[in-house]
């Protein structure tokens, strides 16, 4: 994929400055995401944009500028194809992270990354761009809701809790006595209402993954008249489109490649971010931006500056 010499100058966009680092970044990620899309369509499944990349699309016609990441959404039938046959049709060396089949810490979601390690290989280094690092791209199963406001708020309490065992065991270390008796009780409530069991052994937290998967996907197949993303509607409770929003998109421009998005974006952002026209760079979130920042301490390590 071919990039003009300019593209990667730094530049300030509005008071952010975009660094040549993150132009490189940049570059290497709508790579990774051709890829991701090459193997998709290669198996004619259906994808769009999701959350930053969907806002970046339609707001900047590319990344916002000061985010990094790839996030997009597959219904959930397509999605269970992907995550099964994404091995066999993505380039050799991409790496899958899927948090069902594996314990990955802090990652409750498909992750495609076009890495394992950073990679100082000439050849890996042409093809994105000068940027060693590893890339990745978000993949967000779209699921559909219960028309019954009990049972979906069920799930979301469900997943609720499995959220927060995560949350305590991530500094289990540092949990108090309090912590380990409310983790201790909801490990108790999860078995009880979703009829499993789940030994303390190194199974432990890929099984509650999969019990999270479960019940995200309790209404697959079902023509229910709303779909969400539950990764995010167990905590956000508006988080919810008309069936049929994601299935019908469009192409928008993102950099220098076209993505597909919803045809109706208007409504899917108005929902997630209210007024999404007027920039606004989220303070004291889990999602820390700026690529320089997140990955400076594998300058050292590998001894490449891009």
């Amino acid at each position: 994929m071919d990039f003009s010499y300019e593209y990667f100058k730094a530049e300030m966009r509005g008071e952010t400055l975009i660094s040549e680092t993150t132009k490189k970044a940049w570059a290497a990620s709508v790579e990774t995401l051709s890829e991701v899309i090459r193997a998709i369509e290669a198996r004619h499944l259906h994808y769009c944009a999701l959350y930053g990349t969907l806002l970046g699309a339609v707001r900047h016609k590319g990344f916002i500028p000061w985010d990094d990441d790839i996030d997009i959404g597959m219904p959930r039938s397509d999605y269970e194809i992907f995550r099964k046959s994404c091995f066999e049709d993505l380039p050799e060396g991409y790496n899958v992270m899927d948090p069902c089949e594996e314990d990955v810490k802090g990652l409750d979601i498909l992750r495609i990354n076009n890495t394992l390690d950073p990679n100082m290989d000439p050849e890996f280094l042409q093809k994105y761009h000068g940027c060693p690092y590893i890339i990745g791209v978000d993949v967000y199963p779209i699921d559909n809701v219960p028309d019954d406001d009990e049972m979906d708020g069920g799930i979301c309490d469900a997943l609720t809790l499995i959220a927060r065992i995560l949350t305590i065991d991530d500094d289990i270390e540092n949990a108090t006595r309090d912590d380990l008796l409310e983790r201790a009780e909801m490990i108790r409530i999860i078995e009880s209402s979703c009829h499993c069991s789940l030994p303390e052994d190194e199974m432990f937290h890929i099984n509650l993954m999969r019990q999270f998967d479960r019940l995200s996907s309790a209404y697959k197949g079902k023509k229910t008249e709303k779909v969400t993303v539950y990764r995010n509607h167990y905590f956000l409770p508006k988080h919810v489109f008309p069936r049929g929003t994601f299935s019908q998109t469009i192409d928008l421009p993102f950099e220098n490649i076209t993505i597909k998005v919803p045809k109706d974006f208007d409504a899917v952002l108005r929902t997630m971010y209210g007024n999404y026209m007027k920039p606004r760079q989220w303070k004291n979130t889990v999602h820390q931006y700026g690529f320089e920042d997140q990955q400076r301490f594998i300058y050292d390590a590998i001894g490449y500056l891009m």
